[in-house]
């Protein structure tokens, strides 16, 4: 390794560090990456020249002990922004945020289940420019984008869903959505992105677990194995909706049907069925249990083929939570063997896929800065009000 490769790495090293620590001590960059403190100065230096870095004030001179004064050093997680875009049949959520990801704009809009796929590109585009317009953000200032939509995704951004959303088959949703932006745009499909959301919330506390997510009546299953997210060959890992002896692709339940969605058909009906079980009505709670033993063959599949430690419900499932668990407890424990996998629901309710829009991003800008270290910052973003939500 040259002398130059040697400085990039251990730049990217100190970089790395700072993201994770922020703000830091130089005893603890040393300590850390096991560098002199020249090497780091120097280092730093350079950091602060390209954008990412700024040394904070210290101590004032009546307060400072004697001796060399302690410098401090941040990582500006303002520098740059990230841009997540949930996409579904009837609805576009978007969010931008800083690199520590606070979210700093939001927007939702609906649109017809049938919109044709250039329809529902332009509108994206135009989603795009009033979230940041509306967040006072630059669109040169987002250096990392992820797109979530129903389907397969394969390795090279080509989605493979035959239904629900016209025209949304056998094109690469990543080069559309990469003409819209000067950075890395990764795509990947929405019940992977909620497991992962899920993943970096835990922390490594769970390393293998199933992530079962509904959109209404519509199923996929994300899984985290040894703490990795599983993609499977070609991305196919997952789309339990094409194995139809696990019963999840007819999966009908009117406690599903628009529940998490004010303006969908069957909302109404579906929240005061919710509302009913919720206060004990047997008509209400029998729904609850068909549910739950509809839900069975799938579970008992996954949890025996695959032993995670946990199994999680999220997306309409993960709302239900409280009454599906307790159902899906009954009726596993009907069955010849127990299965051991933990169920639980998701913390992050209807914005699992968004946070887990927002971990990839990081990840991406994992791979530009914290292994090279090459990539200056953007010019500042714009000053900006108060978190913005529009739509």
């Amino acid at each position: 390794m040259d002398h130059v490769e040697m400085r990039q790495r251990n730049a990217a090293t100190t970089l790395g560090i700072l993201y994770r620590t922020s703000p830091a001590k130089m005893t603890l960059l040393q300590k850390e990456s096991g560098l002199s403190r020249r090497t780091i100065e120097l280092i730093l230096d350079d950091l602060m020249d390209s954008g990412w870095v700024s040394e904070l004030d210290g101590p004032s001179p009546d307060t400072r002990p004697v001796g060399r004064p302690a410098r401090s050093f941040a990582f500006r997680y303002d520098a740059a922004c990230i841009v997540s875009l949930q996409l579904e049949a009837g609805q576009i959520h978007a969010t931008v945020a800083d690199l520590s990801t606070a979210v700093l704009g939001d927007l939702r809009e609906t649109l017809p289940i049938q919109t044709s796929r250039a329809e529902r590109l332009a509108l994206l585009d135009d989603c795009v420019t009033r979230l940041l317009e509306g967040a006072g953000v630059a669109r040169s200032s987002v250096v990392a984008v992820t797109v979530s939509t129903p389907g397969i995704v394969h390795d090279d951004g080509t989605v493979d869903l035959p239904m629900t959303m016209p025209e949304w088959t056998g094109f690469s949703l990543s080069d559309a959505v990469g003409e819209l932006f000067d950075c890395p745009v990764k795509v990947e499909n929405d019940a992977k992105l909620a497991a992962l959301g899920e993943k970096w919330s835990r922390d490594g506390e769970v390393q293998d677990f199933a992530y079962i997510f509904a959109d209404s009546e519509r199923i996929g299953v994300g899984l985290v194995l040894r703490n990795e997210l599983h993609r499977g060959r070609n991305g196919v890992a997952g789309e339990v909706t094409w194995a139809k002896e696990l019963g999840l692709r007819h999966l009908t339940s009117t406690l599903l049907v628009g529940l998490d969605d004010e303006r969908a058909p069957g909302h109404d009906t579906a929240q005061a069925l919710v509302t009913r079980a919720r206060e004990g009505d047997p008509g209400a709670m029998a729904e609850v249990d068909a549910l739950a033993r509809a839900l069975v063959p799938g579970i008992t599949a996954i949890a025996w083929l695959l032993g995670p430690e946990e199994i999680i419900l999220g997306g309409t499932l993960g709302t239900i939570q409280d009454l599906l668990i307790p159902a899906l407890e009954r009726a596993l424990s009907d069955e010849e063997h127990p299965v051991e996998s933990r169920i639980r629901g998701s913390q992050f309710g209807d914005l699992s896929v968004l946070t887990g829009c927002m971990r990839m991003c990081i990840e991406s800008l994992s791979d530009q800065l914290f292994r090279s270290s090459t990539v200056r910052a953007p010019a500042p973003m714009r000053s900006r009000g108060a978190y913005a939500t529009t739509g």
